[in-house]
């Protein structure tokens, strides 16, 4: 799983909590760093993306690139600025939006919801 999160703190969280659930997220602190790993050929199941990454383009942005790559990928944005309604206009088709601050276990239920299985790369 690809973790795009500027705050390295929140970074932090969102590992622990994958890894609590048997997940191996691999963590990125920038769209450049998101789009490296994208292009790297290294396959990822699901991608949870910051909406503000801060400098460079953003989270929907990433979003929009890794879908070209792997137009299956699940995408989960999830932002403390951003509303349901710029989610719903720019935010690629079938991907889930968590507001932040949310629980560890809402973002486990989106990834549930969106891989069928909580067992994703």
């Amino acid at each position: 799983m690809l973790v795009v999160e500027d705050d390295h703190r929140i970074c932090s969280l969102l590992t622990d909590a994958l890894e609590d659930a048997g997940i191996e997220p691999r963590c990125v602190s920038s769209d450049r760093e998101a789009y490296e790993a994208l292009r790297s050929g290294e396959r990822f199941g699901c991608m949870i993306v910051d909406v503000n990454l801060g400098t460079g383009t953003t989270g929907y942005d990433v979003a929009r690139f890794a879908r070209v790559l792997d137009p299956q990928l699940a995408v989960i944005y999830v932002s403390g600025q951003t509303s349901e309604k710029s989610f719903k206009a720019f935010g690629v088709p079938g991907s889930l939006f968590l507001p932040k601050p949310f629980l560890p276990a809402e973002l486990l239920e989106r990834v549930r919801i969106l891989t069928g299985d909580i067992d994703t790369a």
